[in-house]
C-alpha cells in the first residue's frame, strides 16, 4: 500500500514517520522532506510507496493516487509553543553551522518578541498554519497573507481535511498508529518512541538544550489568538466532525 503523510510541524509526524519508516525499502520511500514536490515527474513520483514531508494539500493530492493519506493536528495554541521552544532549544553552535533564521530568532528573542516581531517569511510556520496547508498556495498572497479569510477559508480547509483517509491528534496519537497499523496490515509498536520532546532537549540530541518556558501572560496569549484564530475554529470542528465520522463507522 502507498502511504503519504501529511507532517504538519509539531504535531506528532515525526513519531509517526520513524514508525512507518522501517515498513518500506529505501528506494520506495520519496526522499523530499518539506514541500519542494516540483523538481518530481510525475513518472518519478509514481515509482515511491512512502511519502512523508511537511506539503501542503495540492501537493498531498500530486503524490497521494492511490495512496492511504494521513496527518495529525494538534491544539493550535499548544502547536505554536511547541515549535519556538524546539526553535530556542537548538544550540548556538547547531544554528551558526546551518544558518538557522528562525531558530536564531527564537534563540535570542523571549516569546512575545518572537510572536510580535514575525517576518514574512516565518509567518507560514505560525499564522494559521492548519488552514494555510489545507487550502495551498494558490490561496496565497503576497507575504504570505491569506487571501481568504473567515468561512470562505475554513469551508475549503475543512472540505480537504475529510478527504484525508485517516487524521488523528496528537493528544490521541496511540489510537491513530493503532488505526494506522491496522490498515496497513503490520503489527502496531509496542512502545511509542516520544521523537523531539521537550522533556528530552539536551539529552538525546547533541543539537538542542534545555531551554526555560515562559509565563504565557495575557499578552502573549492575545498573540496566540490572533495567529491561530482560524485553526482554533477547524481544530474544534475537525474533533466533532472526525468523532462523529468515527461513531458511524463503529455502527
Amino acid at each position: 500500500m502507498r502511504v503519504a503523510l501529511m507532517h504538519l510541524p509539531k504535531t506528532g509526524g515525526t513519531t509517526l514517520h520513524d514508525l512507518l519508516l522501517p515498513n518500506f525499502q529505501k528506494d520506495a520511500v520519496c526522499p523530499e522532506r518539506f514541500n519542494n514536490f516540483d523538481r518530481f515527474s510525475d513518472e518519478d513520483l509514481n515509482s515511491y510507496k512512502f511519502f512523508s514531508a511537511h506539503m501542503d494539500f495540492r501537493n498531498l493530492s500530486r503524490v497521494s493516487s492511490s495512496s492511504y493519506t494521513i496527518t495529525l493536528l494538534r491544539e493550535p495554541k499548544q502547536r505554536i509553543l511547541s515549535l519556538y521552544y524546539f526553535w530556542k532549544a537548538q544550540t548556538r553552535d547547531h544554528i551558526d553551522r546551518h544558518d538557522m533564521i528562525g531558530p536564531r530568532r527564537a534563540k535570542d528573542m523571549p516569546l512575545r518578541e518572537f510572536l510580535e516581531d514575525l517576518p514574512d517569511f516565518l509567518r507560514k510556520d505560525f499564522d494559521n498554519v492548519y488552514v494555510r496547508n489545507l487550502i495551498g498556495p494558490l490561496w496565497t498572497g503576497r507575504g504570505g497573507a491569506l487571501m481568504l479569510q473567515g468561512d470562505d477559508a475554513l469551508r475549503i480547509a475543512m472540505r480537504n481535511l475529510l478527504k484525508i483517509n485517516e487524521v488523528g491528534f496528537t493528544t490521541e496519537i496511540s489510537d491513530l498508529i493503532k488505526r494506522v497499523f491496522s490498515t496497513l496490515k503490520v503489527d502496531p509498536p509496542v512502545q511509542l518512541p516520544r521523537s523531539r520532546a521537550f522533556e528530552n532537549f539536551g539529552q538525546d540530541d547533541p543539537n538542542t538544550e534545555k531551554v526555560e518556558k515562559e509565563e504565557i501572560t495575557p499578552e502573549i496569549d492575545a498573540l496566540l489568538d490572533e495567529l491561530t484564530f482560524l485553526d482554533r475554529q477547524l481544530y474544534e470542528s475537525a474533533r466533532i466532525l472526525l468523532e462523529k465520522r468515527g461513531s458511524s463507522e463503529d455502527k
